[in-house]
């Protein structure tokens, strides 16, 4: 049945799926009896969309037949458990009521059977068959192999077909490979839209697939990294995408300054700020990450300009007034990031939001690591004076055990200075065989913080 290389799934290969069926049944003798036993066994029914699991007895008129879900068999029947009073399995439920077990034949078609077993039947053999997928709100994601190619058109229709709510099918085409995260792809079946919307932990995300980094299979870090978080705290964001970690750190009661270079990124970010009413408990920037961390920790975030861009005391209508007049001010707020800090400038102070912060969250394993060296002397002597520096929360991917066991020298390196102690790990996922991603944590030494302070009163010291 194996479909040709580039072939297409037509109506002539969905009639190849056309065959009858053989299911285990129980004959109801009296058709009015028909719904009572229906409510007794619906946990072992027969159940497929636009599929009857009560069919007539062909045999006796005043007769029903009762369909049992496809991997039944009679000898299954007595493991099966009843709830309420009475017989307490199915088996012994036929005996005391002199029901009786038959068997019926059901005409099935394409729409009957689940994606796997169409592939397993339309790919050649020896191929093997997609098993998984990510899900982003209305799109699936793939990722084939190579061999899988020739039938990628047919694969991504057949997963279409199976799952209704889905509208888009897309296959990656190639590996990241630039600055702001996103992956060229292929629309292999449905809709050429890549806007949808994704659910997480009550929180609502608004974003275009093709151009901003989302990856679903987070949910779960995305959930135990905020946790970590407690409402008061402030939190920095410096590659924070459109929110995964901001908007669920907002909603526990957080204030967040988030930030990400992407410009898309950016402007579904303030989206999905207003689109979950947190305007006010989160500040957007546009900038590039190692500038938004060195002005943090020197104090000389403009927050005031950032407060501007969806202002806190205005209803979510008003946050809409105009497309054009919003973008505009996107733009100010994210050319306040270009210039460099200077940690012997006085402090910023133009807006009634704090400077200090609790945690610093850097989610780009593939370089995340690198950005580190922006910590080293940005740390301002005047705005943390008295106060406990941020921990950092670091993403990175390591290969076999040399690399993991080598975490705290990479980020040594890249700190310009020693830890004060050792980094915590945790294991996020494994994103391919001996590859995992990880999520570091540590908090920033005061020596690496003040470098430049520490090494300026040390050469007063000499020339005194």
């Amino acid at each position: 049945m194996a479909v040709a290389a580039t072939g297409a799934l037509t109506a002539a290969v969905k009639a190849r799926f056309r065959e009858q069926i053989r299911m285990t049944a129980i004959r109801i003798p009296k058709k009015e009896m028909t719904t009572h036993y229906m409510k007794l066994l619906s946990k072992y029914l027969f159940n497929k969309p636009r599929l009857r699991n009560v069919l007539e007895d062909p045999n006796d008129p005043n007769a029903r037949l009762l369909l049992l879900e496809e991997t039944l068999a009679e000898s299954d029947l007595d493991s099966r458990q009843i709830d309420g009073a009475g017989p307490k399995t199915v088996a012994e439920l036929i005996q005391v009521d002199g029901l009786q077990v038959t068997s019926a034949h059901v005409d099935v078609d394409y729409s009957y059977w689940p994606a796997h077993v169409v592939l397993r039947r339309l790919l050649p053999e020896g191929l093997e068959v997609p098993s998984s997928f990510e899900s982003v709100g209305h799109i699936a994601h793939l990722n084939l192999r190579e061999d899988l190619l020739p039938y990628k058109h047919v694969i991504g229709q057949v997963i279409l077909d199976k799952n209704p709510r889905l509208k888009s099918v897309v296959n990656k085409v190639a590996s990241i490979e630039n600055e702001f995260r996103v992956f060229p792809m292929e629309l292999l079946a449905g809709e050429d839209n890549m806007e949808t919307e994704v659910r997480q932990h009550g929180a609502r995300f608004k974003l275009d697939f093709k151009q901003v980094y989302w990856n679903s299979r987070l949910e779960g870090e995305h959930y135990r990294l905020t946790q970590l978080f407690n409402p008061g705290e402030v939190v920095l964001d410096a590659m924070a995408g459109i929110g995964p970690f901001v908007i669920p750190a907002a909603r526990k009661g957080c204030l967040v300054y988030a930030n990400d270079l992407n410009p898309v990124s950016y402007k579904y970010l303030c989206t999905n700020i207003s689109l979950n009413r947190l305007a006010g408990k989160v500040l957007p920037f546009n900038a590039d990450g190692r500038a938004f961390i060195r002005q943090a920790a020197a104090g000389q975030l403009d927050l005031a300009a950032a407060e501007t861009v969806l202002p806190a005391d205005t209803k979510q209508s008003k946050q809409r007034n105009g497309q054009q007049k919003q973008q505009q001010k996107q733009q100010s707020a994210a050319s306040t990031l270009v210039a460099q800090p200077d940690t012997q400038q006085q402090p910023v102070l133009s807006s009634s939001h704090p400077r200090v912060f609790h945690h610093i969250v850097m989610n780009l394993p593939a370089s995340a690591v690198e950005f580190l060296d922006a910590l080293n002397g940005s740390f301002c002597p005047q705005v943390w004076q008295g106060q406990q520096l941020p921990l950092v929360h670091v993403y990175a991917f390591a290969k076999g055990e040399q690399e993991l066991a080598g975490v705290r020298a990479r980020i040594e390196a890249s700190l310009g200075g020693k830890l004060d102690e050792e980094p915590k790990q945790h294991v996020v996922r494994d994103v391919a065989p001996g590859k995992i991603m990880l999520c570091l944590t540590f908090r920033v030494p005061a020596s690496v913080a003040f470098t430049n302070v520490m090494r300026q009163d040390k050469r007063q010291k000499t020339q005194g």
